[in-house]
Parts: structure tokens; C-alpha cells; sequence
């Protein structure tokens, strides 16, 4: 199945980790940052993704709605029959809000993946299930503690790659920390510190007071133990990694100081 981001270029930080997180579950992504070179027909090109595309995400922020495209296209509802040509229905759009704004009159009776009210992945899963048309179903009552969450960010150094691991709670926090990761290939930095869930920048003072701390640092393998602080709802851990290969995690281990699973 592909999918076509439709978004305001001023947007495009937000869109590209949809994308990927899209094209990590399998499904073909269509993003003018991905799919144009210099010298591409703007329109052509886009024309050309849209018609080849199967479902059509409207990523609404106020810069898109302002946009000639969602004002004229969309909010007209010449895309609505571009769907019925293709015999997708209404189901051919679905729309993604980004950041809070006015909903555009064509796409006020259709629910929306909700980036506004819930963690980024839990978003990304919502608006998965609406491209796939895979209803969530009942939830079931028993809630994972653990969360580990992996980002690919541009690197602040002249090392070509660079790899965050978040490891955070949902409910219950821990008691100190015993966390580990093999990430595949040798690293030559690692910065750790305690930020905001999905907060993956490192900020200007990175590290922590740990205490009865102790860490393996053999690279491709890293590991840290200590007793306090813990982790909770609204405070994760953070590792960075910076090398000059790809990185591709391994075996990874997330207990509390008792080796306990949180």
C-alpha cells in the first residue's frame, strides 16, 4: 500500500518521523522530501504520487490549512473525486491532526488521527489503523510498564550516525535503573541523561548524579546500573550513541536495580 503525506513545508520536521514510523510497519511513503529531485515539475511529480498513491494523509496544522492546497483541492473536494474515480470512497483521506487548528469543512466528519492528545507512537498506531482500516478493537486490561523507544536524529558531531534510546514507564515508576543495549556496531560516544517522554534532543548539560552506580562500556554492548533515580510517567532515560556505522539493536535489557522487571 502507498501512502501520500500531504503537508506545509513549514511542517516537514513533524511529517518525516510519520513517515518513517509508516515505512517501518511496511507501507510505501510518498514525501516530496524522499521521492524529488532537482529538477522535478513540482506539480507533475505530486500529481504523479497522488494518483499512484491508495490513501492520502492530510497532516493539518494552521500553515497547511492556510495552504493552497488544502483550501482548493481538498477543501473543495476535488480530491473527494479523485477517491471515487479510484473507487477508494471517503476512504481515500485521512486526516492527521498535527497541531491544534480550524478542521476544514470537508474533513469535519471524519475522525482523525489525534497527535495532539497522546504520545507520538501511540498517535502513529491510531493513524496506522485508519490508513490500514483496522479498527483497535477492545484493549486489553493488561497495560505494559515498560516503554523503550529508538530515534535516528542528525548527528551534532562529524559522526555519521546517531542513535537515542529512551527507556520510560507508563504507570508504575522504577526503582533505579539496570539497563543495557547491544547496538550492533562499535560506538565512539555515548551521552546519557533524564529528560521528557519523547524528548530525544540531548539538552546543553547532559549526564546525572547516579547512586551505587556502576556501567560497562565495551563497545558494540553498553550497560549502566544504578540505584536512584528511577524512572516514571514523566521522566525517561535517555542513551546516545554516536558512530561512523548503522546502528541495529540487539539484545536489550530494561530491569530496575533489583533486576526486576519494572
Amino acid at each position: 500500500m502507498q501512502v501520500f503525506l500531504s503537508h506545509h513545508n513549514a511542517d516537514k520536521n513533524r511529517v518525516e518521523p510519520i513517515g518513517t514510523f509508516l515505512k517501518e510497519r511496511g507501507l510505501t511513503v510518498w514525501l516530496d522530501s524522499w521521492c524529488m529531485t532537482a529538477g522535478d515539475s513540482l506539480i507533475e511529480k505530486i500529481g504523479e504520487g497522488i494518483e499512484a498513491s491508495d490513501r492520502l494523509v492530510v497532516c493539518l496544522t494552521p500553515s497547511s490549512v492556510e495552504s493552497n492546497w488544502v483550501r482548493k483541492e481538498v477543501a473543495t473536494g476535488l480530491v473527494m473525486e479523485l477517491a471515487e474515480e479510484k473507487g477508494l470512497g471517503g476512504k481515500f483521506v485521512v486526516p492527521a491532526l498535527l497541531v491544534p487548528c480550524k478542521v476544514p469543512i470537508m474533513l469535519r466528519d471524519k475522525l482523525f488521527a489525534n497527535f495532539t492528545n497522546k504520545a507520538f507512537s501511540a498517535a502513529c498506531e491510531e493513524l496506522l489503523a485508519g490508513i490500514t482500516d483496522t479498527p483497535p478493537g477492545p484493549k486489553d486490561s493488561t497495560i505494559e510498564n515498560r516503554v523503550v523507544r529508538k530515534y535516528n536524529i542528525p548527528s551534532r558531531t562529524a559522526r555519521k550516525y546517531t542513535l537515542v534510546i529512551e527507556f520510560a514507564t507508563r504507570i508504575s515508576p522504577t526503582e533505579g535503573l539496570h539497563v543495557g543495549v547491544d547496538v550492533g556496531s562499535p560506538y565512539t560516544s555515548v551521552l546519557e541523561w533524564f529528560g521528557q517522554p519523547e524528548r530525544p534532543e540531548p539538552p546543553l548539560n547532559v549526564g546525572g548524579v547516579f547512586t551505587d552506580s556502576a556501567k560497562r562500556r565495551e563497545p558494540p554492548i553498553y550497560a549502566r546500573k544504578f540505584s536512584s533515580p528511577g524512572v516514571t510517567s514523566t521522566k525517561s532515560f535517555y542513551l546516545l550513541f554516536e558512530g561512523d556505522f548503522p546502528f541495529n539493536i540487539g539484545e536489550l535489557i530494561f530491569l530496575d536495580f533489583y533486576d526486576r522487571t519494572p
